[in-house]
């Protein structure tokens, strides 16, 4: 146990261990719930099987079918009725057939809450810390572990405090933030640690900012990225659940391993250059470079108020004509907000295509995937070689805003925010 007070992630292990008196390196600890999809379940189906376990809580397990929605080829189609015959058989209470992306079903999810402990079989299922949760992608054997027993064993993390300041400009959002952090720390620089927010901005950051941020925490190598969950925290479970949840918040005396300041007033868009997330500098600063393809979409960005910005920005305009501008809402969820809004319409006039919500081109899976030739502006989480399609490929992570100019503009470049520039 360290000396000092306890961080949220210390708090919410200690919370779930098994043996309140363990004390070692490693700990069993029970988990709230279980995340898995199509891709990744299916790897364990016939051990678990062979065997003869049993799920240990069907009504604490969120199944979802999004790699593969709907299937491509015939191999993706087998892979998918595989995961789907397992679920069914087993009466896994939340399983969602084509509704989205597994790490936004989680957060629409009321076993998503502040201070639950939540294992998944996909590295982004960070993103629940966006709610004040601990969650942390595994593989598909510890998942397995844990699917049949409803505990896993766990290392407590050192924590790196993250405190946000000032106010975030109206031409930046959370996929800024957190590539700035990218840039600061780069994909080592919170290694097995959990990165805890504070959210002491002069107008806190939207719910959306946050998934954003809590997402791409992995990037960073972080086990799990955490917002000290606040009002905003509150008004959206609130929203979504009918209430307002317990919030847990780390002790006055917390010890951290070290402090990240980050301004947020001075914060311009950023941009992450192939083949690396950390590979991040201002948009400003980057070469002008023709782009082929525009995405919106993936469990990092794809909620309303990315799709919100898009719309925005070509009310009225057209995509350049040499440019693909793939759009695909996280869930449908977020789908029907669009519509509702009327942000489909808007961004559809303007040249876009919508796709079903699911991971699409984020993995190099379909719906827009990339050929030897094409150089992609992107709202994904990773860019590495291949990762979107062909390995001649290029791949630049953005925001939404700025993949919707690069989109209307036919490339990326400083003037996508000069004054009177393309992109303006």
């Amino acid at each position: 146990m360290n000396a000092g007070g306890r961080t949220i992630s210390d708090k919410i292990i200690d919370a779930h261990t098994v043996d309140p008196a363990d004390t070692g390196v490693y700990r069993e600890v029970r988990v709230d719930a279980l995340l898995g999809h199509d891709a990744t379940i299916a790897l364990l189906v016939d051990e678990f099987e062979r065997r003869g376990l049993q799920i240990w809580d069907r009504e604490r397990v969120i199944f979802t079918n999004d790699h593969f929605s709907p299937p491509a080829t015939i191999e993706r189609a087998d892979i998918s009725n595989t995961f789907l015959r397992f679920a069914r058989k087993r009466n896994v209470t939340h399983l969602m057939l084509d509704r989205g992306i597994c790490h936004q079903l989680l957060v629409e999810n009321p076993l998503c809450t502040p201070g639950s402990l939540i294992v998944g079989a996909d590295s982004h299922t960070v993103m629940a810390g966006g709610l004040g949760a601990c969650a942390t992608g595994m593989g598909s054997t510890d998942i397995l572990y844990a699917l049949a027993t409803g505990t896993t064993w766990m290392q407590r993390p050192a924590t790196v405090r993250v405190d946000f300041h000032g106010s975030l400009g109206e031409l930046c959002n959370g996929r800024d933030v957190v590539l700035e952090l990218l840039r600061l720390l780069g994909e080592s620089g919170a290694r097995y640690r959990s990165l805890e927010f504070h959210d002491l901005a002069d107008r806190p950051l939207g719910q959306d900012d946050r998934f954003a941020i809590s997402n791409m925490a992995v990037e960073l190598g972080a086990k799990f990225g955490v917002f000290v969950p606040d009002d905003v925290t509150a008004e959206y479970c609130a929203a979504r659940d009918g209430r307002r949840p317990a919030l847990v918040a780390p002790d006055p005396d917390a010890l951290y391993e070290h402090t990240v300041d980050l301004d947020l007033s001075a914060l311009t868009p950023r941009i992450a250059k192939p083949w690396s997330p950390g590979n991040v500098v201002a948009v400003q600063d980057i070469e002008t470079r023709p782009v082929s393809v525009a995405f919106l979409g993936s469990c990092s960005s794809g909620r309303i108020t990315d799709i919100r910005d898009a719309a925005e920005e070509l009310d009225g305009k057209t995509v350049h004509p040499d440019v693909r501008f793939v759009v695909i809402p996280a869930s449908v969820h977020v789908f029907q907000q669009a519509l509702r809004a009327g942000y489909v319409t808007t961004l559809t006039e303007a040249g876009a295509v919508f796709d079903h919500s699911s991971c699409g081109p984020c993995g190099g899976i379909d719906k827009g995937v990339l050929g030897a030739d094409d150089v992609c502006v992107s709202t994904s989480n990773r860019n590495f070689r291949g990762r979107m399609g062909h390995w001649e490929s290029r791949t630049y992570l953005a925001s939404a805003r700025t993949v919707a100019r690069a989109a209307r503009a036919g490339h990326i470049g400083p003037d996508l925010y000069e004054a009177g520039g393309t992109g303006s």
